[in-house]
């Protein structure tokens, strides 16, 4: 099981929780008629925060794990999602503090569930939820854009190798075969099989996974022709 599956199962459930423990909430302090007892509906509000705690815990370290690995390579969309995170995780010691052991604050409890909340779903939106659309939302080539018979595009190594460092260096080592996110791809043609897949290492096979990808990974689908065969150019040299 991939590093992106099992962080999305985790925020998913982790989600799941946030809105079990503000519905429970809502319940609570609503004015209108409680069909539920509120002891209940008291325990279902804690049990949430357990798991949701519990929950948080893994995500942290595979945040963590993630950071290590990317370094200062990371996108734009993953130092938003970090800072997030981060923000959800003060926010949440901080409702856990005042329930616990500053009571003369527990008026800001309620608002500060809600803001959990707010953050646990933008950041499962722009994370688990980002990868979850690109996967479901690529579509396989088109026959007449893929021409057998059309003319063969030169690929140029150094531009393949930029938009590697770009768009791939963040998941996948260029100088090894040790797993990063995904696989390193060091003498990925010189191999019988792909790492990720099993496939047969050719440059359609290639072509595909970054089209239509296998598992989880995220699909190129906008990617020009001149662009696959620079990156495919750059992938056969290392």
């Amino acid at each position: 099981m991939s590093f992106f599956l099992i962080k999305s199962i985790l925020a998913l459930f982790l989600l799941a929780t946030a809105v079990s423990a503000v519905i429970s909430m809502f319940t609570i302090m609503g004015k209108a008629e409680k069909k539920a007892d509120p002891k209940t509906l008291r325990k279902i509000h804690k049990i949430s925060g357990r798991i949701f705690l519990l929950l948080l815990l893994p995500l942290i370290i595979l945040g963590l794990r993630h950071w290590a690995n990317v370094g200062d390579q990371a996108s734009l969309r993953a130092v938003f999602h970090a800072v997030l995170a981060l923000g959800l995780i003060v926010i949440f010691l901080l409702k856990v503090s005042i329930v616990k052991f500053y009571k003369q604050f527990l008026r800001f409890a309620p608002v500060l569930g809600m803001l959990v909340f707010s953050f646990a779903f933008v950041v499962f939106s722009i994370s688990a939820g980002y990868y979850a659309v690109r996967t479901l939302s690529a579509s396989p080539p088109q026959p007449e854009e893929r021409q057998m018979d059309s003319p063969e595009i030169v690929g140029n190594a150094d531009q393949g190798a930029s938009f590697y460092n770009t768009n791939c260096l963040s998941c996948h080592h260029a100088d090894s075969e040790e797993k990063k996110l995904g696989p390193g791809l060091k003498g990925l043609f010189k191999n019988e099989k792909l790492p990720h897949t099993g496939r047969p290492a050719t440059v359609e096979n290639v072509k595909q996974q970054l089209i239509r990808p296998a598992l989880v990974m995220p699909s190129f689908t906008k990617l020009t022709e001149q662009e696959i065969a620079d990156l495919i150019a750059y992938l056969k040299i290392l």
